[in-house]
């Protein structure tokens, strides 16, 4: 009864109960053209689950698994990449992880978990603890026989992910799962799509992109640690790097979807009634239809599109120190073309950014961009 009547005070005063406001983009997320000034290493439309694996990088388009060499360009700093090999699978692929050797762990979308390579080739799992694995979002190996699976939602596929975030899913959850007997273990569950993980010592990192944070799980707690919240994007994608972490976020956080969310009747015929390629929601690349919401003078001046404007989308990745506290970023602004980044990998010092709303590859060399300390 009281928590009923502070949550009515608060909502009629219009304090920020729910953590709905966004902080601006400063310190080190300030706004730069970073990631639309650097070397586009391959064209690529619909690339996701970009990963490092020995001798070279892999990545998926749709269901097809495409293995990436390097190829040196005289004609600029950083090399290109070439495609030499395609593997198509029996679905969409929403999920890649590489146990460092020659085993790769491959999310279905729809489907479940399915092993390439390796002492478990071919294993596929479909379940784990009961939980249905229909919304394989992020894999990552624990070792060469443990394989820790986040699960982004128990009602939609990876795909539909526009849904579950304007359908306020919070049923994600994460699983260690062990290859040899198929034991599955849960580590976190009623989680709002989570999107990607990465081990910190004996932790596990997650991405939580609705509630715009990453968390920790381990060390012995039954609930999750916060490591980085009040993200002004929805983080994905959770990469190792030396001294820290790199962080990919796939869509900007937008006050008029933050509003939306709280009124549930206009969202829910919004949904019901309109294609979602239309919805007052983020997307992974913009300014293709003039069927949009937000346009006109909100968007332009001049005919321009202002770069500081409210977008859909953007392109964002960002380097974090071993406590996830953010030190430098890289940026796509709305008048940028580098939007949707899902997927990161590092190889021979260079930064590969997958960004899937833009269909390209871009290769950014961290060492030359001075780092911004909070």
């Amino acid at each position: 009864m009281i928590s009923a009547l502070k949550r009515a005070y608060a909502e009629f005063r219009g304090f920020d109960i729910d953590g709905r406001a966004i902080l601006p983009m400063e310190g080190p997320l300030k706004p730069n053209t970073a990631l639309d000034d650097a070397a586009v290493a391959l064209k690529l439309p619909d690339i996701d689950n970009l990963v490092a694996i020995s001798g070279g990088l892999v990545c998926s388009t749709g269901a097809e698994l495409l293995t990436l060499e390097l190829r040196a360009d005289p004609a600029r700093r950083t090399p290109g990449l070439a495609i030499a090999a395609r593997q198509t699978l029996s679905g969409p692929i929403s999920a890649i992880a590489s146990d460092g050797s020659d085993a790769l762990a491959i999310g279905i979308d729809g489907a479940g978990i399915t092993i390439l390579g390796g002492r478990h080739d071919g294993t596929m799992m479909r379940e784990a603890g009961g939980t249905a694995l229909r919304c394989p979002t992020a894999v990552l190996f624990a070792g060469a026989d443990v394989l820790i699976v986040a699960n982004g939602s128990n009602t939609v596929k990876a795909s539909d992910w526009k849904r579950d975030l304007m359908g306020r899913g919070r049923s994600g959850s994460v699983w260690r799962i062990e290859l040899t007997s198929g034991r599955a273990t849960l580590i976190g569950r009623d989680l709002a799509f989570p999107s990607g993980l990465a081990a910190s010592g004996d932790d596990i990192l997650v991405s939580e992109a609705w509630r715009h944070r990453v968390v920790a799980f381990g060390g012995g707690r039954t609930d999750a640690e916060v490591r980085l919240e009040d993200l002004p994007a929805y983080p994905s994608r959770i990469v190792p790097t030396a001294g820290g972490f790199w962080l990919s976020l796939f869509a900007p956080r937008n006050a008029l979807v933050e509003f939306v969310l709280t009124e549930d009747d206009y969202r829910k015929e919004m949904i019901e009634t309109i294609d979602p390629a239309y919805w007052i929601a983020p997307a992974l690349m913009s300014g293709r239809s003039f069927l949009e919401p937000i346009q006109g003078g909100a968007r332009k001046k001049l005919n321009m599109l202002k770069p500081w404007s409210p977008s859909w989308s953007y392109g964002l990745v960002a380097l974090c120190d071993e406590r996830m506290r953010p030190r430098a970023s890289w940026h796509s602004r709305a008048d940028g073309q580098v939007h949707g980044v899902t997927s990161l990998a590092e190889r021979a010092g260079i930064l590969f950014v997958g960004a899937k709303g833009a269909g390209a590859i871009v290769a950014l060399e961290p060492a030359r961009m001075t780092e911004r300390p909070l």
